[in-house]
């Protein structure tokens, strides 16, 4: 039996305080893991117990915290995963991400659940986590470097090249509000929590772990994981051949998207070149996660033309999407070298490509100019355009510092209309998922508790259903219930998905709900049913909608932009918008047990055993908000 007296968590959460230089070791009971999991279930708590309102995004009392959950090195399909959590300072909000790649089975075996950061280094550092052993080391040596070369250079130094690191670039050092963390080819991608790194002069996290994580079956884990795997891989080759590249054709002959030109466009003549097969040409070899079946990220390379030669991870549907397709960009070599780049600068390429668009539109209604982007004529189509912004946002230099701000503020700057071309939910831009057409998609968007997500509640993805929850299908049909009803299972269910965690790829292959929960009993000899995990799910959701009701969020913000509400003209969904929004949005509340402005009400509270959130109900006292 581990430390602490139960399986499948350690009941250990580090905490280091970096303005003090020091770190202590927290012990958590097995019972706050029955109610939360894990993953971004421990983190909402963590934040709800120590951000408050008036802590800013950048403060060093706000804390950021890295978590894993009860899978993490387990051997478990799919559990190559680790959460990152903070306020964000691109929405101001909650703001969470979720990354691939080997680091977080790695902080599991190094005897920790969670790493929990707050202070303010005098100075650049990073933090070196050698089997439960915690040290602060100099981060001189790397401040300033892309990710790959910081990566080297912190192995070099702790002695360990087997050791794995989560790491920001020079953007979240210069506190790009959509600054990204990077382990590898796994991308920590949204809510600009790179940037809450940088402002507490923390370049990265390395960590060596080889401890065992106990289970409480493990031959009938070993077993059930087996078939899994082989099931999922069976049923994955053709993402596995092409990664998430396969999409954007597919996809826009499926689904119509209007991506094109900044969400204006529902055709788009360069999209034959933006294939799985070209951009197989590119690829040097399929990438895997831990414990990963499927293996779809890319490990690419670009010879020629020269301007854009390179070897490193990518591009992925969503960078592909929105640097190529939103911007009328088809050229896959320059696609694939701008992706890199972001990666080296720790970039999230959503919004790095929703602001090259809002860019290349304000260039065109002349709100902006040649002289103001330093001679940059921002053309719609140009590759070149998108490489020279990408490097002014990642190092804030020129206009490149408007930027670096996310299209909200940026706006404001820019004055004239520019407000009313934005296209993000909370402040946080759209991915490459267009919501015009489906309203259980346009309903999570809207209610997404970090803003518009496709992967908080992964209505469209067509090969998952909880029939378990009474979803036995995705709801695409054009009423009012059942979308809104998909939109909430899907939310819940991805917070059990972050909680655990597991990748939620693994229904491409078929993995489902009830696999999960097997999963989860036989590393935890827990008996949770499905009931049981619904009530996770929807408690994890509810408390961040508690937190973010804290930093000021209401029904006002759970709103769709006005572009989607603007039909397409061609294309596939030509002619669709979201009209049953609002009366959906009231259907919403009243499901989840909101009130009529989007707060979690006293019932609904007590029902989930959150209790303690009841005083951050806002209620009118002394004419003041509480």
């Amino acid at each position: 039996m581990q430390d602490n007296q139960m399986y499948g968590n350690w009941g250990r959460i580090l905490s280091v305080d970096l303005s003090h230089r020091r770190s202590t070791t927290q012990l958590v009971k097995e019972d706050f893991f029955k109610k939360y999991l894990g993953g971004v279930g421990l983190a909402s708590k963590i934040i709800f117990d120590k951000v408050g309102a008036d802590v800013h995004p950048f403060s060093p009392d706000n804390v950021i915290v890295f978590s894993v959950g009860p899978f993490q090195g387990t051997g478990i399909p799919g559990s190559g995963r680790w959460n990152v959590s903070s306020r964000s300072p691109l929405t101001g909000i909650w703001g969470e991400s979720c990354g691939g790649g080997y680091w977080g089975p790695e902080l599991k075996r190094s005897g920790f659940d969670a790493v929990v950061i707050k202070g303010r280094a005098k100075s650049p550092v990073y933090i070196w986590i050698d089997d439960g052993r915690a040290e602060i080391r100099d981060g001189d040596s790397v401040w300033g470097k892309m990710v790959s070369e910081a990566d080297k250079v912190i192995k070099e130094e702790i002695g360990e090249p087997g050791a794995k690191a989560v790491i920001i670039g020079p953007a979240g050092e210069k506190l790009v509000r959509f600054a990204c963390v990077v382990s590898d080819h796994g991308v920590g991608g949204r809510c600009g929590l790179g940037a809450v790194m940088g402002s507490k002069n923390l370049k990265a996290i390395a960590v060596r772990g080889t401890k065992e994580v106990k289970v409480a079956e493990p031959d009938k884990l070993k077993e059930y994981s087996g078939e899994l795997y082989k099931k999922i891989h069976e049923a994955t080759g053709e993402l596995r051949k092409y990664g998430t590249a396969m999409y954007p054709k597919l996809i826009y002959e499926a689904r119509g998207y209007g991506l094109a030109k900044n969400w204006r466009e529902g055709v788009f003549d360069g999209i034959d070149e933006l294939t799985g097969d070209r951009f197989l040409e590119i690829t040097v070899n399929p990438i895997a996660c831990a414990d990963c079946p499927i293996a779809c990220h890319r490990r690419t390379k670009v010879v020629k033309p020269e301007k854009y030669a390179f070897e490193g991870y990518g591009p992925e549907y969503e960078t592909i999407g929105m640097i190529g397709w939103l911007n009328l960009i088809s050229d896959p070599e320059a696609i694939a070298y701008a992706g890199h780049l972001c990666n080296e600068y720790g970039l999230d390429t959503i919004t790095a490509g929703s602001m090259i668009g809002f860019t290349m539109e304000c260039y065109e209604k002349r709100w902006i100019n040649e002289k103001e982007l330093e001679g940059i004529k921002a053309e719609w189509g140009s590759p070149d355009v998108a490489i020279a912004l990408i490097h002014k946002m990642a190092r804030r230099e020129g206009f490149g510092n408007v930027l670096a701000e996310g299209s909200e503020r940026a706006a404001k700057i820019i004055g004239r209309d520019a407000s009313k071309i934005l296209v993000n939910v909370k402040k946080l831009e759209l991915p490459a998922h267009d919501p015009r057409g489906f309203l259980a998609m346009a309903i999570n968007y809207a209610t997404g508790q970090r803003g518009a997500c496709h992967q908080r509640g992964f209505v469209l993805q067509d090969e998952s259903s909880i029939p378990e929850w009474g979803i036995l299908e995705n709801q695409e049909v054009y009423s009012i219930k059942e979308p809104v009803i998909s939109a909430i299972r899907y939310q819940d269910w991805a917070e059990i998905f972050n909680s655990l965690i597991q990748c939620e790829y693994m229904t491409s292959g078929g993995l489902t709900l009830k696999d999960q929960i097997a999963l989860l009993n036989y590393v935890t000899g827990w008996k949770m049913g499905a009931d049981d995990m619904l009530k996770i799910g929807e408690r994890i959701f509810n408390l961040q909608r508690v937190i973010n009701i804290r930093f000021g969020v209401s029904r006002k913000d759970d709103a769709l932009p006005s572009r989607i509400f603007e039909p397409l003209k061609e294309g596939v969904n030509a002619g669709k918008i979201p009209a049953a929004f609002e009366k959906a949005l009231g259907e919403y509340y009243k499901l989840r047990g909101w009130d009529a402005d989007g707060k979690p009400t006293a019932e609904k509270l007590k029902e989930l055993n959150l209790t303690e959130t009841l005083i951050f109900q806002v209620e009118k006292k002394s004419g003041k908000q509480i």
